[in-house]
């Protein structure tokens, strides 16, 4: 078609601007080669008179000239373009300019994309297969992503504030006592505060109730004690109203309070009058200053918070009152190390200063990571990524035999393509493309398993005390990990044909192909991978089992106390409302006989601590016995409770008495201990009317009767073992404030007493409210939660490792006899019987079988070590659970061996000898 250039104008110079700019997209060499000619085409391209005469022409002048940009970059980088240019009549070309030349980048760039094309066709072809490898790399990834997500929840995200790299938390020790972490004295904080140059500023923080009451409803929230400064060190302000100032936390200062972003939207309705509002907090008038951005829950996850008043003028003695925790906000370019040595010396010159409350006290500086993170936590987290990262190891090996398969049957093409001259990379490379292809397909299947997978793991932990910054979620850093494992796990499982097709030689491949076999021998190789897969299945199905069994004897657990028909709920009394002791024994009196008047209850009592939970414990020496330091005396765990304790729980004491309304500070100190107790302190006797008393060399406490032994009522808590050795003291002789609530209904559901029992606590004091209300059975259910979740994040492992070995060993079986077909034939035709054939197919299976069960099982040994603090009272090496994985695996694989030994049975030896 010939240009008619006079019938539209020429293009402006903004016009050839941009498109000068757009250019620059391409390769500088391609641009001074090119870019005159180019831009001449664009000129005589601009002025044809279809898009001349109206608005919407230049609109679509532009679109196409992007478009033909876009169309050249995704090819040979604008030769389409330069093969247009010679086109036109009456365009001005160049000699050197020839649309078919080509740069070693532009072939390679064509080739790629030619092999991606060619490697759809292929798996479309097949699409059973292309769907089970999508499906296996799928379980993989998306596992693999979930461990992920979690894990850099936990480690990596940070507090979510400014610079949080810089915060640093700070403790005490005291080594020479063996306490390597403890909470820090007041005293100590604001000498660190004055002495210190390496923070820009030292804030404190503790954690505990804030009841907040002001005319509606009494609620109870977690809260955080803190100095005024604290929200400066953090770099995050108020969003509604002010933060703390200085002198908020000043001696006799005004109480105020700030909210956290639910609080007032739940609770407010996010009236923004809400600033300047009265409100009670722990029964002293408070006013409400500001409200914190949504989604900030310093430190772990607060709704509230109130200034930590300065009360050292009312400590008698340096070191008590209540400890603190200690941040700090470093100085630009000073290191922990540097902190480290400043403290020591402070700590140093407050030993010598005050030898009698800081003798040994030394400092330990930690990260929020570290003060949120166990060791067992690790412990557990390592041992999960692991699992997982089995569990993708299968999924490679699992794709990887598919195209050992497929490499099997286009040796013939691979054989032509080197005979032809064809790199080795070029004859490989379809093969990592149809790796790459199955493996993307997979990561988008990964990535809605792993937004399940996520979903339901932060669901089942938010009552479990997770802090607010440890956020588990699928997000650009997450999805930026999924590329990375799909690049990887397409590389590892397109390594194997590679190998395999680039070390053979064309001749011996052609001659092997000839004769219907596998000329790659990729039998062997594909034998070592379904091992592997067996052995780590192996591994984690005997910690799936472990798992299994774990929560199945902990929702079976035969308590040594009645757990149905028990409302549980806990609550705390203040100094400002209770500040004597007699003033709490009295109301906790008064409670426990009201709640005992209650329609339906039948049994009421009062504790520090309910069974399956650590209500405390303490040093004690028992009389008759000297103790050289401190560190010799006894420690057992402790609970304060009511007479009714052990009634409420349906449990009878195995000696001596229970406790009685007259055991009160006017008479001995008396306690119940549980039989561990008995039998790890009085091995050989009775301990009824021995003597301990509480505390060490210093304590003033009197004497303390053992009166009765209790069976063991689980007074540790669930998780890594503790010494359940323990006793029981009654409330009216220690000063507490704090108690749980349980009530044995008469029959039915026992959280229909939910209201009644808060009626009967707002009779007593109505800006008092209850909170962990729940039935006992649901109680220990959240106290065991992460038995539940990893066990069944385990169980998942493992069945997913299950099916994929299982798919596996049934691949390679069914490949291997569809290419030995002619041998089968041969066979049978020489007068081998079906058993014969079946023996012989079932023996290479079990073979397989079985040297990935022993090294399975070598491996479930040292995983099952790990895992065991997830095991509730189940052996880590638990030999019922071991054989019964060796029976199902062995099961599993005869099932998967025999389906395609029975298949050759089937062969007709006269079709069989045909077969090519």
């Amino acid at each position: 078609m010939t240009r008619h250039c006079s019938e539209a104008p020429p293009p402006s110079r903004l016009a050839t601007r941009v498109f000068s700019l757009l250019l620059r997209a391409y390769p500088p060499a391609f641009r001074r080669r090119y870019h005159d000619d180019l831009m001449a085409f664009f000129a005589a391209d601009r002025r044809h008179p279809r898009y001349a005469g109206t608005w919407t022409g230049p609109a679509r002048f532009w679109l196409k000239t992007i478009k033909d940009l876009a169309t050249a970059a995704a090819r040979e980088r604008a030769a389409s373009i330069v093969g247009r240019v010679r086109g036109h009549q009456g365009f001005p070309t160049s000699p050197s300019l020839h649309p078919y030349e080509r740069t070693p980048q532009r072939q390679n760039m064509n080739s790629f994309f030619q092999d991606l094309r060619f490697a759809v066709r292929g798996l479309t072809k097949t699409p059973a297969s292309a769907g089970i490898s999508v499906a296996v790399f799928g379980m993989g990834i998306g596992l693999c992503t979930i461990m992920f997500s979690i894990i850099y929840g936990v480690f990596f995200r940070g507090l979510g504030v400014p610079e949080s790299d810089r915060l640093l938390l700070l403790n005490s020790n005291n080594l020479s006592r063996n306490v390597p972490v403890m909470p820090v004295s007041q005293h100590d904080f604001y000498d660190w505060r004055e002495q210190q140059t390496s923070f820009e500023g030292l804030g404190s923080f503790s954690r505990g109730t804030v009841n907040l009451s002001d005319g509606n409803e009494p609620e109870r929230y977690s809260g955080a004690f803190v100095t005024a400064n604290i929200f400066d060190l953090l770099r995050v302000q108020a969003v509604l109203g002010r933060s703390f100032q200085p002198g908020d936390d000043a001696p006799g200062a005004p109480m105020t309070v700030i909210l956290g972003h639910d609080v007032w939207e739940n609770r407010y309705d996010s009236d923004p009058a809400v600033i300047g509002r009265a409100t009670k907090v722990n029964g002293e008038a408070a006013t409400i200053i500001g409200v914190m951005p949504d989604g900030f829950e310093f430190p772990q996850d607060e709704s509230l918070w109130v200034p930590r008043r300065d009360d050292r003028t009312q400590i008698t003695q340096r070191g008590g009152g209540t400890r603190v925790a200690v941040l700090g906000r470093l100085n630009v370019g000073v290191l922990r190390d540097q902190v480290e040595l400043e403290f020591a010396a402070i700590a140093t010159r407050l030993a010598e200063e005050y030898p009698q409350s800081n003798e040994g006290v030394g400092v330990v500086t930690r990260t929020f990571v570290d003060q949120d993170t166990s060791p067992e936590l690790v412990a557990i987290l390592s041992a999960m990524m692991a699992a997982t990262i089995f569990v993708l190891l299968i999924a490679c090996a699992n794709v990887a035999n598919l195209l050992l398969a497929r490499a099997a049957l286009r040796t013939r093409e691979a054989a032509i393509r080197g005979a032809m001259g064809a790199s080795r990379l070029r004859i490989v490379f379809p093969f990592f493309a149809e790796a790459l292809l199955l493996a993307a397909g997979g990561a988008v299947l990964g990535i809605g398993i792993a937004y399940l997978g996520t979903s339901w793991f932060e669901a089942a932990v938010a009552t479990a005390g997770k802090p607010y910054y440890m956020v588990i979620a699928v997000d650009l850093p997450i999805l930026t990990f999924v590329v990375g494992v799909t690049l990887l796990t397409a590389t590892i499982s397109g390594a194997a044909p590679a190998f395999q097709i680039s070390r053979a030689d064309v001749n011996g491949i052609l001659k092997d192909e000839s004769r219907g076999s596998s000329g790659l021998h990729a039998g062997r190789l594909s034998k070592v991978l379904v091992v592997g897969e067996v052995a780590l299945s192996c591994a984690l199905l005997v910690g799936a089992g472990l798992m299994t069994k774990s929560i199945v004897k902990l929702r079976n657990n035969d308590y040594s106390f009645e757990i149905e028909g028990i409302f549980t709920a806990r609550l705390g009394l203040f100094a400002a409302d209770y500040p004597s002791r007699a003033d709490r024994v009295q109301f906790f009196h008064g409670l426990e006989e009201r709640l005992r008047a209650m329609p339906g209850a039948r049994a009421v009592a009062l504790a520090t601590g309910l069974p399956t939970t650590n209500g405390g414990s303490s040093n004690f020496g028992i009389e008759g016995q000297a103790y050289e330091t401190d560190q010799d005396y006894h420690n057992a765990l402790v609970s304060i409770v009511t007479p009714g304790f052990f009634e409420t729980f349906e449990t009878s004491l195995l000696r001596g008495r229970d406790f009685t309304v007259e055991d009160d500070t006017a008479s001995i100190r008396v306690a119940v201990v549980n039989e561990r107790f008995a039998e790890k302190f009085f091995p050989a006797e009775d301990p009824v009317g021995r003597r301990f008393r509480i505390g060490t060399s210093q304590t003033q406490n009197p004497w303390t009767t053992i009166v009765g032994v209790a069976p063991n009522m689980r007074m540790e808590d669930f998780g890594p073992a503790q010494d359940s050795a323990g006793f029981y003291v009654p409330l009216k002789q220690f000063n507490i404030r704090f108690v749980s609530v349980a009530v044995r209904t008469a029959g039915g559901n026992p959280m229909a007493l939910t209201s009644n029992v808060r009626q009967v606590v707002r009779g007593l004091d109505p800006d008092l409210p209850i909170y962990n209300v729940y039935s006992m059975k649901e109680f220990i259910g959240q106290s065991s939660w992460f038995y539940g979740v990893f066990g069944s994040a385990f169980i998942a492992f493992g069945i997913a490792a299950l099916f994929m070995a299982s798919v596996g060993l049934y691949g390679v079986l069914s490949f291997s006899v569809s290419r030995r077909v002619q041998e089968m034939g041969i066979r049978m035709a020489l007068g081998a019987g079906a058993g014969q054939v079946i023996k012989l197919v079932l023996r290479q299976g079990l073979m397989q079988m079985g040297v990935g069960l022993a090294i399975g099982l070598a491996l479930a040994f040292g995983l099952s070590n790990v895992v065991g603090v997830l095991m509730f009272e189940v052996e880590p090496r638990d030999p019922m659970v071991f054989g019964t994985i060796v029976l199902v695996i062995a099961a599993v694989g005869m099932l998967a061996s025999f389906v395609p030994a029975r298949r050759a049975t089937s062969v007709d030896p006269m079709a069989a000898l045909r077969y090519e």
